[in-house]
């Protein structure tokens, strides 16, 4: 009788053992909704990547100096989405956070890394032209400030691509390489638009539908790579800092209708949700997984 009745007993404790391991399994195989990162031990260090890294830190000097005297004479070329009312205080800042990033990067645990080799080339491109745009638009040479911003406004989206493919391998890695470059894309988003609306004579009210439907179309690209990886809250930042920037400088200026700076605030806050919201899937997701449920990310 004692056997008969501990039989369902043991069979339900079977069944319990073999729900836990099967649950345990899932936890530790379950896909990741985003890249994985990288562990695998550094490759030797190169030559090239020393060569790298030092150049990094050149082109984030530069971008320093070229800042600090650019917000010293406030000589710049202004349009609509113009972002004046910050950018003389936001560039040095970029400026640091980039040398801080390259200094970073020279380190022995990140010289070699595969993240630092495949990223690093695109963030010190982009830091060293953008050093030269800010030159060509204190010297109110629009058109030419215009297309090198551009050149390095893709290199850094580029970038930012780049990082959600090389996921980072800790926090330190996120704050020290992924934020300096994802707030300098998002912040040089809207100010090579301003560029290229000041080189084409856009400063008034007679342009606004046409700004606000650009500005529309860059908000969609903005968008997509804040929604990215575990949520890009500083590409949201830098972007969000510039449109709310452009929109109290025409609303202060009177140089351009309530209506589009209204548009501009409300991008902004937009892409920053995006950027959330993204954040609050994968935690959901990963909250999911580790109870053992099935992910509906």
């Amino acid at each position: 009788m004692a056997n008969s009745r501990s039989t369902p007993q043991l069979h339900s404790l079977v069944a319990s053992a073999q729900r836990a391991i099967a649950e345990a399994s899932y936890r530790r195989t379950f896909d990741l909704p985003y890249a994985a990162p990288d562990r695998r031990a550094n490759p030797e260090v190169e030559s090239t990547d020393k060569l790298r890294a030092g150049l990094f830190i050149l082109a984030a000097a530069l971008l320093l100096l070229t800042s600090l005297s650019v917000s010293t004479s406030r000589q710049t070329a202004a349009g609509l989405l113009d972002v004046g009312l910050v950018q003389w205080l936001i560039w040095p800042l970029i400026s640091i956070a980039l040398l801080l990033s390259a200094c970073f990067s020279a380190l022995s645990h990140q010289l070699s890394s595969r993240r630092q080799r495949a990223v690093s080339i695109y963030t010190l491109s982009s830091t060293a032209l953008m050093a030269c745009a800010l030159t060509l638009a204190s010297g109110f040479l629009g058109w030419a400030a215009a297309v090198v911003a551009t050149l390095s406004l893709v290199l850094s989206l580029n970038g930012v691509r780049t990082l959600n493919q090389f996921t980072a391998r800790n926090h330190l890695e996120r704050l020290a390489t992924d934020m300096p470059l994802s707030f300098f894309a998002g912040f040089s988003l809207v100010y090579t638009l301003q560029l290229w609306f000041a080189a084409a004579g856009f400063n008034g009210g007679g342009h606004s539908l046409f700004v606000t439907l650009l500005s529309v179309g860059i908000a969609g690209i903005a968008v997509v790579l804040a929604h990215s990886e575990r949520g890009r809250h500083a590409f949201a930042s830098g972007f969000g800092v510039a449109m709310i920037a452009a929109a109290v400088q025409g609303w202060k200026s009177e140089s351009t209708p309530l209506w589009v700076c209204a548009i501009w605030a409300f991008l902004a806050v937009v892409v920053f949700i995006c950027a959330e919201n993204r954040r609050f899937q994968i935690s959901h997701a990963e909250h999911r997984a580790l109870a053992g449920k099935e992910l509906d990310f």
